[in-house]
C-alpha cells in the first residue's frame, strides 16, 4: 500500500471509531449550582366520583381537588457533600376544592404564600427557616408546596435511548400520596425514549409509568397509575418539565349506623410540573462548590 492510501486509511479510521455503532449514553443527575435563580410550578389535581351503598340506600359524590404551587428558588449554595441552601419565595401556593352542594370551588390558601424561607438540605434531609426564625413547623411546613423530587427518578449509571429502568422513588411517592390523600406504596417505570432540542435546549424526553396503592383512612384501598413525559434538561441538570395523566380507583368497606357501607369510585388525576430559569449567572464549576 503507498503512503497516500495508508494515510487515506488511518484518516477514515480516526473519522469512524470502532464503537461508532455503539449508542451514544448520557447522565441523568439532578444537580444545582450556586448563583442559579429559576420559577417553578406544580400542579397535582384529581377528580373522584364515589358511590355509597348502604342497605337499599345509594349515594353518590364528587370529590375535586387541585393543589397549586409557584415559587422562585435563588441557589445560595450547592456543595459536592450533600449541603444546599436555597433562598425561596412562594408566589402562589394553595388548595382548592369544589363544593359538593354549591358547585362552587373553595380555596384554602397556604399562609407560606408570598412568604420567604430558606431551605437547608444535608444528605436529603430538609429544614425550613421562615423569616430567620427558625424550623418551620411540620404542619406549616406541609402546606409549603409539594416539593416535588425527582432526583429519585435517576438510575446511577449513564443510559441511552431506548433503555430502561425501575426506579426506587419513595421519597416522591410520599410526597404526592400526601397531595393526592392516597396509599403510597411506589412502583416507577422508565424509558428513555430520545434527545430533542427545544427553544435552544437540550432535552432528554422520559416516558414514566407510576403506580400509587395502599390504603387511605384506614378502611379504604386507593390506586393511582399516572404515566405521561418527564424532560431532563442536559445542561441545566434539571427535570424542566412534567406531564402525566391517568386515573385513582377507590374501594373498601367501612362500618356507620351499625351497618357496612360498600364504597367505590374512580375519576382522572392529572400533574404537571414546569421549571425556568429567570437568571443564571456564571456556572459555578463542580472543582469550585464547597
Amino acid at each position: 500500500m503507498s503512503r497516500i492510501g495508508l494515510f487515506v486509511l488511518l484518516a477514515a479510521l480516526a473519522a469512524f471509531p470502532q464503537d461508532a455503532g455503539e449508542a451514544r449514553t448520557y447522565e441523568l443527575k439532578s444537580r444545582l449550582r450556586a448563583g442559579q435563580r429559576y420559577t417553578a410550578s406544580n400542579t397535582v389535581s384529581f377528580s373522584v366520583t364515589t358511590t355509597i351503598r348502604q342497605g337499599d340506600r345509594t349515594e353518590t359524590f364528587t370529590e375535586s381537588v387541585q393543589r397549586t404551587e409557584r415559587f422562585v428558588d435563588q441557589v445560595l449554595r450547592a456543595g459536592t457533600n450533600g449541603v444546599l441552601e436555597i433562598d425561596r419565595t412562594y408566589l402562589r401556593l394553595y388548595t382548592k376544592a369544589r363544593d359538593e352542594k354549591t358547585g362552587r370551588p373553595s380555596v384554602y390558601q397556604s399562609p407560606m404564600q408570598g412568604r420567604r424561607v430558606k431551605i437547608t438540605e444535608n444528605r436529603r434531609r430538609r429544614d425550613v427557616e421562615l423569616d430567620g426564625r427558625g424550623t418551620v413547623d411540620p404542619m406549616v411546613r406541609r402546606t409549603a408546596g409539594m416539593e416535588l423530587d425527582w432526583r429519585d427518578i435517576f438510575p446511577e449509571d449513564a443510559m441511552a435511548p431506548g433503555d430502561s429502568w425501575e426506579a426506587d422513588a419513595s421519597a416522591l411517592g410520599r410526597r404526592l400520596s400526601a397531595y393526592l390523600d392516597c396509599g403510597n406504596r411506589t412502583k416507577i417505570k422508565i424509558r428513555f425514549e430520545e434527545i430533542l432540542e427545544r427553544d435552544g435546549a437540550r432535552l432528554a424526553k422520559l416516558y414514566v409509568d407510576l403506580l400509587l396503592e395502599g390504603m387511605r383512612d384506614r378502611h379504604l384501598f386507593t390506586k393511582v397509575i399516572l404515566a405521561g413525559d418527564v424532560y431532563f434538561d442536559l445542561d441545566l441538570n434539571r427535570v424542566v418539565e412534567v406531564d402525566m395523566t391517568g386515573t385513582m380507583s377507590v374501594g373498601g368497606a367501612t362500618i356507620g349506623d351499625g351497618a357496612p357501607r360498600i364504597v367505590k369510585g374512580e375519576g382522572p388525576v392529572s400533574l404537571k410540573s414546569t421549571l425556568k430559569v429567570s437568571a443564571l449567572e456564571a456556572a459555578v464549576s463542580a472543582g469550585d462548590d464547597e
